[in-house]
């Protein structure tokens, strides 16, 4: 989907974690290329070397292929290592929030994640008053660190799983959000872990290296996939996994919890070849488009041509063109060449991206009756600004579809739009939002038909029904941090 920042500011990332292979580092640094979308300002890899009991890093600014030399992962030795690719909601991105973040005892914690943490600002006033840790970045994941140091602490001499059983289940009790973790565990293996509802992927794999076998983790399947790992499976709600360096699998799940995954994965964010909890996002994107055309052909519409806003919404304009019988037509052309807008922090240089980003076919346009298709409209700028672009070039009306509901309610999760002021359908009914936005006429993926798509999977839908699946007292209070470290340009989440 384009352009994107002013739209929804996604605070996801990627992760990659491997076990088992000497080629740990390089094979961390190919899965992350893979999850490239997943965030595009900064990025790292960190290796643990059991021979000299050491983490060898390397992590910067920029895209993979810019932050990380292809030169540098031979200096990065061990069978084990973990991966990282993020960008920053807001503010300044600093170089000592990019993740793989470490920590010295006990043995030695490197950990990367994925996800939010609402009461983030209450567990460091207790991280201080009582375990008289003070924090030194604004990133979610050291909270999160020093939670399980303190747990590991406290049996230091002899670690066993029952250990980190203890101390991720002491997370899943103080923390609430959403997350999916990976910890390097120095001299003893790899752990990985996912909050009790299952908001954020992750998945998992194994495949024969010299003669044993070697496990993946990353974010999304088609990293794996690319790696040639097989037997993938999604990691359970509250799932934790303990790979040993001797390759023994240690596995639980802490609390018995329906799973709960985030809707935008297959609406937006995920690659459209991963597959999620069973549901390939290409498929899924058919069927979205599948029940929204079935219904807009009882709309009776005058529509010369469908027209995707690319990428995301491809599939979902096929499908919603083979049922109105209209032809499908990409008119919107993107210059490959420039970043992607949402990574952009500021608004004046996303209005100047936008303008580079999109070109149209004008001959393509002129007089023609556009139904465009979108997977979602959030605060309603981005969907302004494209039929306003249609119409300078000659359209004579622009009606809108979205795959996804009417946004109404904050995300807290990880989906970074926290003001429900800032939701376009929060504050207008249909009429008004097609009127703000220069349409003819706009069209929302219903609730009913969305869960009808899932199938049976319960997914996390409180954006748009109002029903979070964990505790959001202290969301009011994570909100006006980020506020202030807006206004003061520190560094995002993510």
């Amino acid at each position: 989907m384009l352009p994107q920042k002013d739209k929804t500011e996604f605070s996801m990332c990627g992760i990659v974690g491997i076990i088992g292979n000497p080629n740990a580092a390089k094979e961390g640094y190919m899965g992350l290329l893979m999850l490239q979308h997943r965030g595009q300002d900064s990025a790292g890899i960190l290796s643990f070397d059991q021979q000299s009991n050491r983490f060898y890093s390397e992590k910067n600014l920029g895209h993979i292929s810019a932050a990380i030399s292809e030169s540098s992962l031979e200096n990065l030795p061990g069978e084990m290592a973990i991966a990282h690719t993020r960008y920053s909601t807001i503010g300044k991105v600093k170089k000592e929030d990019i993740q793989p973040m470490t920590m010295n005892y006990p043995y030695g914690l490197a950990m990367v994640h994925n996800g939010n943490l609402i009461n983030k600002e209450e567990i460091k006033q207790k991280l201080l008053h009582n375990n008289k840790r003070l924090t030194l970045t604004d990133n979610d994941l050291e909270i999160m660190m020093h939670l399980i140091a303190d747990g590991l602490s406290q049996n230091p001499e002899a670690l066993c799983f029952e250990d980190i059983k203890q101390s991720t289940r002491e997370i899943f009790n103080i923390v609430k959000g959403g997350y999916s973790v990976l910890t390097i565990l120095a001299g003893h293996g790899l752990v990985a872990f996912k909050d009790p509802n299952g908001l954020r992927p992750l998945v998992w794999g194994r495949k024969k290296v010299n003669h044993k076998y070697a496990y993946g983790f990353a974010s999304e399947s088609n990293a794996l996939e690319f790696l040639g790992y097989e037997d993938i499976v999604e990691l359970k709600p509250s799932e934790l996994i303990f790979i040993s360096n001797e390759g023994k699998i240690f596995q639980t799940i802490l609390e018995e919890k329906t799973a709960s995954p985030c809707m935008f994965e297959w609406i937006y964010f995920a690659n459209a070849d991963s597959t999620i909890w069973n549901k390939n996002v290409y498929q899924m994107r058919l069927k979205f488009g599948e029940i929204l055309g079935e219904r807009l052909k009882k709309e009776s519409l005058n529509i010369d041509i469908v027209v995707p806003v690319p990428d995301t919404s491809r599939p979902s304009a096929i499908t919603i063109s083979e049922k109105l019988k209209r032809p499908y037509r990409e008119v919107l052309i993107k210059n490959r060449y420039t970043q992607r807008t949402f990574i952009l922090n500021k608004q004046a240089d996303r209005d100047k991206m936008i303008k580079l980003k999109l070109n149209v076919v004008k001959e393509e346009v002129q007089g023609k009756n556009i139904l465009l298709v979108d997977d979602s409209i959030v605060r309603g700028t981005t969907s302004k600004r494209i039929i306003q672009l249609l119409k300078d070039n000659g359209a004579a009306k622009v009606y809108i579809a979205s795959t996804c509901p009417p946004i109404i309610n904050p995300c807290f999760y990880g989906i970074d739009f926290p003001n429900k002021s800032e939701l376009i359908a929060h504050l207008k009914n249909n009429e008004q939002i097609a009127q703000s936005i220069g349409a003819e006429n706009v069209f929302y993926l219903t609730k009913t038909e969305l869960e009808q798509a899932f199938d049976g999977l319960k997914t996390c839908l409180a954006c748009v029904n109002g029903k979070y699946p964990t505790d959001i007292t202290q969301a009011n209070t994570m909100i006006e941090t980020r506020i202030r470290h807006e206004e003061t340009h520190l560094p995002g989440f993510c």
